[in-house]
């Protein structure tokens, strides 16, 4: 018995130290961008300053030039492109939303890649999301950082369209909770509004001291005109908190080019 404890005692003992010999890599692999074309360059995103937009037509590439690296051994590359369309939230008719998800497998602890992801021409204009992530044989991925915006643009038309409050003077500045809050737009276009399947009028709100959105109105846009005047009308619900509101009036084309937003102070009594 005392010689099997001793060889259970060694054994165990050959166990912990061959343990504490294997070496954690808890070290992440690197991304360096090399090159990109579009070059990046500052531009305001969902009412944030970023210094590193890329803007980009349908029609084109976007590349990439990397260089990826590793301490001990690579493993595979992801790149995600998807919309951020009114920083979250769409819907498209005959317009091409730009989707990418691309796993590309990787060898060695350095690697020199180019990437390219061609922007659809007839696709739906706005705001996009790009994220490259790279992870090694350990499981350690790059940080969240390696993230961009896009702001991608439709060839066959890129002029926003123009919206206005008919009579803005007479807007309320308060009403009670089981009103209507109603009021006439006209909204003007380069193209007409079927073209593209994407147009309409958005009225969103929030409480003035939050910054949780919520929509009240979504109004499409469907017939061949340039130009319309149409009613918007959002009854109040008798469960929304009192207090001091504000409304965001928006329109978009049928690519879904995005209109300079008007703002309204509300009162909820």
């Amino acid at each position: 018995m005392r010689q099997l404890a001793i060889l259970l005692t060694g054994i165990s003992l050959l166990f912990l130290v061959s343990c504490t010999d294997d070496k954690v890599d808890n070290t992440p692999p690197q991304i360096k961008f090399l090159q990109i074309d579009p070059t990046p360059g500052p531009m305001e995103v969902c009412g944030e300053p970023d210094p590193f937009a890329i803007s980009i037509l349908g029609g084109e590439i976007l590349k990439i030039h990397t260089r990826i690296t590793d301490d001990i051994a690579l493993s595979q590359l992801k790149a995600d492109i998807h919309p951020n369309f009114d920083c979250h939230g769409h819907r498209t008719i005959s317009t091409d939303d730009w989707l990418v998800l691309e796993l590309k497998d990787l060898e060695g602890k350095e690697v020199d890649m180019e990437l390219g992801f061609p922007v659809p021409e007839m696709v739906t204009a706005g705001f996009y999301h790009m994220q490259i992530r790279v992870v090694d044989q350990s499981g350690n991925t790059t940080p969240t950082t390696d993230f961009w915006n896009l702001h991608v643009r439709n060839p066959h038309d890129t002029l926003a369209p123009i919206i206005s409050i008919i009579d803005e003077e007479q807007l309320p500045s308060g009403i009670s909770r089981g009103e209507a809050l109603s009021f006439n737009v006209e909204v003007i276009d380069n193209k007409p509004f079927n073209f593209g399947g994407n147009a309409r009028i958005e009225l969103n709100y929030r409480r003035s001291n939050s910054n949780n959105l919520f929509n009240a109105v979504d109004k499409e846009l469907t017939g061949s005109e340039k130009s319309t005047i149409t009613e918007v009308q959002f009854s109040i619900p008798q469960t929304l908190v009192t207090g001091d509101y504000l409304f965001f009036l928006t329109a978009y084309d049928g690519v879904n080019n995005e209109s300079e937003t008007m703002r309204m102070e509300v009162a909820i009594q």
